[in-house]
């Protein structure tokens, strides 16, 4: 069914339950409605006409990403995102849109301000409807002419929302500048540091992020610690150093439910993370001294300032632990 994961309810932690910051309907309408503009943008460009956007729809969308957001905003971002493949486009677009949003909420904006930021993150790809389908969906690497044309989707993208009445300059400039680059290593006009505006950089990053996290053809997904340690090495070189760190205080470096192994050698898995401490997680303890425990306890790393996260524990390896199965099965 083209579905890659899902999510499974067991005894261990059944007192557990991940909340996204963004209700699932939610979620799904926002795909809908981003697939049908989409669809509604490509059919006015082949008829040659100027593509008009359907503010109700877009803009009905944005204000309940934000009022979902806002209503439980002291919730890290947890979740592996679980996104069919066919539209993994606009999957990457909403969770993009998302993490935008969350991160304007840590850098101080008002409504209006996220309300910008939130529509030009969401349609930060549309100009990818003039790239040809057979350089868009190519599985294997790009021809230097290929890939010079797709660099061009910013600009298209950019033409195309400056044509709709509803969209604002700050929005359509997120489209045209989220390739943009702090140290000016970006395209398509190689601008650096303050040039670029702030909305596209926290989309680029936001972009980012979705793409190291995310399966592709060529490569699996980046654990998420490991993409945030890529995130965080970012700072003040290809994003300014603030805009990273508003980005990095909503993810949570390890998900609900990723295998542990303490700087004391006990194993754990994540319960929950406090926000702003997205380093130090809740955990259920399941072994320690090397021997399974019959009966698990919980530490909260916050409060126990001796103990850190040594590594992630493969989740193969962690299902192949001496009497593992036992505890999973309890």
């Amino acid at each position: 069914l083209q579905i890659p994961a899902v999510y499974v309810e067991d005894s261990f932690l059944q007192d557990v339950e991940p909340i996204d910051v963004v209700a699932e309907t939610t979620r799904l309408h926002a795909v809908r409605s981003l697939k049908s503009f989409y669809l509604d943008v490509g059919r006015s460009l082949s008829l040659n006409k100027a593509p008009r956007i359907r503010g109700p729809e877009i803009s009905g969308v944005i204000n309940t990403v934000l009022d979902d957001i806002l209503g439980q905003k002291d919730i890290m971002v947890n979740l592996v995102d679980i996104r069919t493949l066919g539209d993994s486009t606009f999957f990457h677009s909403v969770n993009v849109c998302t993490l935008s949003i969350l991160a304007g909420i840590s850098m101080g904006y008002n409504r209006p301000g996220l309300y910008q930021l939130g529509v030009g993150s969401l349609l930060h790809d549309i100009g990818k409807v003039l790239v040809p389908p057979e350089i868009l969906h190519k599985p294997g690497k790009l021809t230097k002419a290929e890939f010079d044309e797709m660099k061009k989707h910013p600009q298209y993208g950019y033409n195309i929302l400056r044509e709709m009445p509803n969209i604002s300059l700050a929005s359509a400039n997120v489209a045209f500048e989220h390739h943009e680059r702090y140290n000016g290593e970006g395209y398509p006009r190689e601008l650096s540091g303050k040039e670029i505006h702030e909305y596209a950089q926290i989309t680029g990053l936001a972009d980012i992020y979705d793409a190291l996290t995310s399966d592709r053809i060529y490569r699996k997904a980046y654990p998420h610690h490991e993409a945030i340690e890529m995130i965080a090495a970012s700072g003040n070189f290809y994003f300014e150093h603030r805009v990273v760190k508003a980005f990095l205080d909503n993810i949570a470096v390890y998900p609900i439910g990723t295998p542990v192994e303490l700087n004391n050698g006990e194993i754990a898995v994540v319960l929950n993370t406090p926000r702003g401490y997205p380093h130090l997680p809740d955990v259920r303890v399941v072994s320690s001294g090397g021997r399974t425990l019959r009966v698990c306890f919980d530490r909260r790393l916050i409060e126990e300032k001796a103990l850190l996260i040594s590594r992630v524990i493969p989740e193969e390896e962690f299902a192949d632990m001496e009497g593992m199965e036992n505890v999973l099965e309890s």
